[in-house]
């Protein structure tokens, strides 16, 4: 019988690579969940590309012009040049993780209880309740916004390590010894952007499921008023909780697109 308890239920599918090093493993749920959602997301555009028709449209046709009509006047709206990148990279990364948000709203206990039959003791099915992929996710785009910044102005942007913000501010014999404190001050300002991004996800999304499974601990272990309580507070948080997930996979992609704006945004002569 799997074990319903909180703590068991806030342990990974983990293949352990090398048991003296604790970095050394793969949560395989979260890969699992993970690629799953992609394949889905996949394979539902390209069911879609061909119910595609001319005129007015209809049902997933709607939703889908409608979501990318969306996110093009987001992008339009925060994006100071024309990138074709852009707008499908904030289109993939809003709806990637608002589906695996949702998964979140699942009976707490359910998919795990279902990969015990199958022998897998632990399951969580929330990728982003496990920090590394909210820190994937977030250092792709750091990556990104890194490439363009070398690649639109890399003058300019190698004069912002080293002489921003005090170097102007300070005499000539000083700017040496000014130099590397710019450089460690931008290159944490540069660093809090993916860390910003993955711990705004992760600590959301991990602290609904933690309430979660404590209304689901009065579903299952207290009387008829505990259940009765339980049932509709969680269906209650259900609701906001799906509220959430959508808010966070907005703000992440938001936020994508303001960082990758900074980086596009024309060196001021």
């Amino acid at each position: 019988m799997a074990d319903n308890s909180i703590a068991s239920h806030l342990q990974y599918w983990t293949y352990v690579v090398d048991e003296s090093n604790p970095f050394m493993q793969i949560h395989l749920d979260t890969m699992v969940v993970t690629l799953f959602v992609a394949t889905l997301m996949v394979g539902f555009s390209l069911w879609l590309k061909g119910k595609i028709v001319a005129g007015a449209p209809v049902g997933a046709q709607n939703g889908a012009e409608s979501l990318v009509g969306f996110i093009n006047d987001t992008v339009n709206d925060n994006f100071p040049v024309k990138n074709p990148l852009i707008a499908p990279l904030a289109l993939t990364i809003f709806v990637f993780i608002f589906l695996v948000n949702t998964l979140d709203v699942l009976p707490a206990y359910l998919l795990g209880n279902v990969a015990h039959l199958f022998g897998i003791h632990h399951f969580r099915p929330v990728p982003t309740n496990d920090l590394n992929l909210p820190a994937a996710m977030g250092v792709s785009v750091f990556l990104l916004v890194l490439y363009y910044e070398f690649k639109l102005k890399p003058v300019h942007f190698c004069k912002e390590l080293l002489m921003e913000p005090f170097t102007s501010l300070v005499p000539g014999f000083l700017k040496p010894v000014v130099m590397p404190i710019n450089l460690i001050l931008k290159l944490v300002e540069e660093v809090a952007k993916p860390l910003s991004l993955s711990f705004r996800l992760f600590g959301n999304m991990f602290a609904g499921e933690v309430i979660f499974l404590l209304i689901a601990s009065l579903l299952l272990g207290g009387g008829p008023i505990a259940v009765g309580a339980g049932f509709f507070v969680g269906l209650g948080w259900s609701f906001f909780h799906l509220f959430i997930g959508l808010l966070q996979a907005f703000i992440f992609m938001i936020l994508t697109v303001v960082y990758l704006s900074i980086a596009h945004q024309p060196v001021e002569h």
